[in-house]
């Protein structure tokens, strides 16, 4: 790569004509850390500023799905997202955060090396509308070449943080949990416990086994007393997130009772009628 410190180097193949002064100075500071080899005052700058303009790109990119896949276009790693991790790119500020600093530290390992060997070349490389790329703009389509990796990474640590935090807890009594009357353990809170609610229990058991791990250690937590923010705390999601795991698997649960794929065991509708009488009672009394 042949530059010269200042403005006016002419542009490869062209008439005579000169890059733009913006473009011409980004060249001539890679030519710059490039002979420093990556050390001093001037390299940590530039690549403070990489990491700022590459962070705010980032996070934008990530709410929308269609803006996040032209920023990965290039790349040689396929992307698919789940509709769960598009929502937490898009709803949560801590995920989007750590993705973003995985990315961007996987680039600038890299860019170095690619710096090296003239891999910023605006003159020969124009971007779109034949508009010369700035060195960040530059930076950013890095970025977005190793997103996909870093992003397996995340997605591999997430995971692993899920199914740690729901084999940490117990599962506590899944029947007063999933069908959330207290009733369930007042019916079978005298004599040994009917064969066909050990049945329910043991199907209820498998159902939340499957759950995906995310919301396998929302239940869990869930059964073993913790609150809606001792959840969310825990696992670093939001409490619409909680709210949603409890709610998708119970209106799921109430689907295959009404479908009479599920059937409640008669010690537990007994003890939910008289509750029901009970708490009507009361109610009409305090009128």
């Amino acid at each position: 790569m042949s530059m010269t410190e200042g403005s006016g180097s002419q542009i490869p193949g062209s008439a005579g004509g000169q890059l733009p002064p913006e473009i011409q100075q980004d060249m001539d500071l890679v030519a710059r850390v490039v002979a420093a080899g990556f050390q001093g005052r001037e390299w940590e700058q530039l690549a403070d500023e990489l990491y700022v303009y590459a962070y705010k790109t980032l996070h934008v990119a990530m709410r929308q799905s269609f803006k996040l896949m032209a920023l990965i276009a290039h790349s040689e790693t396929p992307l698919v997202l789940s509709s769960e991790e598009s929502s937490a790119l898009h709803s949560s500020f801590d995920d989007r955060a750590v993705i973003a600093t995985m990315t961007i530290g996987e680039a600038m390992r890299t860019l170095p090396n690619a710096l090296r060997k003239g891999g910023y070349d605006p003159a020969a490389n124009p971007g779109k509308d034949n508009k010369y790329k700035a060195l960040a703009s530059f930076f950013v389509g890095r970025c977005g070449l190793v997103f996909p990796r870093a992003f397996s990474y995340w997605r591999r640590e997430r995971t692993d943080r899920f199914v740690t935090a729901a084999n940490e807890h117990k599962r506590g009594w899944i029947l007063s949990g999933v069908l959330r009357p207290s009733s369930v353990e007042s019916a079978l809170s005298v004599g040994p416990v009917p064969d066909d609610v050990i049945g329910l229990y043991s199907t209820l058991t498998a159902m939340i086994d499957d759950l995906r791990p995310r919301n396998r250690a929302v239940w869990r937590m869930t059964l073993e007393g913790c609150s809606r923010g001792e959840v969310s705390e825990a696992l670093g999601i939001k409490l619409g997130d909680v709210d949603n795991a409890l709610y998708t698997f119970r209106s799921k649960v109430k689907a295959l009772r009404r479908e009479g794929k599920l059937v409640v065991p008669p010690v537990i509708e007994a003890e939910w009628e008289r509750r029901r009488i009970v708490d009507a009672a009361a109610d009409g009394a305090g009128r």
